[in-house]
């Protein structure tokens, strides 16, 4: 039994090392990145409207022993083409300058490989960018501002696993870009369309009236003129049918830049 000890301790001291070095490293990650994963956005509105370039980047840990540098030409080149297929172009020069319908997408990948355990730990986060004009006074300042974002916390993976588990959670916050963008579009053609039944819409107070519609209004003009009348005002009778409006209130037809009558004084 004796003999045994020292490989027994030796053995149980690598295990609570690792540990140690386990729980260490979740708290750093937590403590270091809480702040920015308190900041994630994910949500769909005007800042995903009008789009048409996608300038994605993926930054990754350079001298990480795994994966290879090959790895990350085919995972770029499979994200690019899962963006295409939502009708987006997508380019890759990083020097080029935003224009107003474009944005950044950036992927960072941080990983790390846990000290004397067969462990990596990973985290993805995942923001768009776009102009915003900022306006100080009668300066006018142009920055590129975080307005989408998505974070996975620490993940610990072994090696065998490590590539999947990467592009699995890259895949997924992508994805709930594209679809958050595929919401707005959907919510701006809605937008548009109820837009434009509005503009066909006859409003009751410029709509034109016939005569014997004009009872209907407390107040009635034509479209070429100043004037205001009372519905039962002689002059009325001299407009044409297709000038005649009519006007619920006083405040709405002064709104319109029309004046009353000198004859039936509305």
């Amino acid at each position: 039994m004796l003999w045994f000890q020292p490989q027994i301790t030796e053995e149980r001291n690598k295990f609570m090392n690792a540990k140690k070095t386990l729980i260490f490293s979740a708290v750093f990650f937590t403590l270091t990145y809480s702040s920015a994963m308190a900041a994630t956005i994910i949500q769909t509105g005007p800042h995903l409207e009008n789009i048409d370039n996608i300038f994605l980047t993926i930054e990754y840990p350079k001298n990480a022993p795994v994966p290879e540098e090959h790895y990350w030409n085919y995972f770029r080149a499979k994200f690019e083409q899962t963006i295409k297929q939502s009708n987006l172009n997508v380019s890759s020069d990083k020097s080029a300058t935003l224009s107003e319908t474009d944005v950044s997408l950036k992927v960072f990948i941080e990983l790390v490989e846990v000290p004397q355990t067969e462990l990596f730990a990973f985290r993805i986060e995942t923001v768009m960018g776009r102009r915003v004009r900022l306006l100080y006074g009668t300066d006018k300042t142009v920055v590129i501002a975080r307005l989408w974002g998505a974070t996975q916390g620490i993940t610990f993976v072994s090696r065998k696993n490590l590539t999947e588990k990467i592009e699995d959670a890259v895949s997924k916050q992508i994805n709930q870009f594209l679809r958050d963008y595929q919401a707005t579009k959907s919510w701006q053609a809605k937008k548009a369309t109820q837009a434009r039944a509005a503009d066909t819409k006859p409003n009751p107070s410029t709509a034109t009236l016939t005569q014997t519609q004009k009872a209907k209004y407390a107040y009635i003009a034509s479209k070429s003129s100043k004037v205001f009348h009372k519905p039962g005002c002689r002059w009325t009778k001299r407009i044409k049918p297709e000038n005649l409006v009519g006007y619920n209130s006083k405040d709405e037809v002064i709104k319109a830049g029309k004046r009353p009558c000198k004859v039936c004084k509305p």
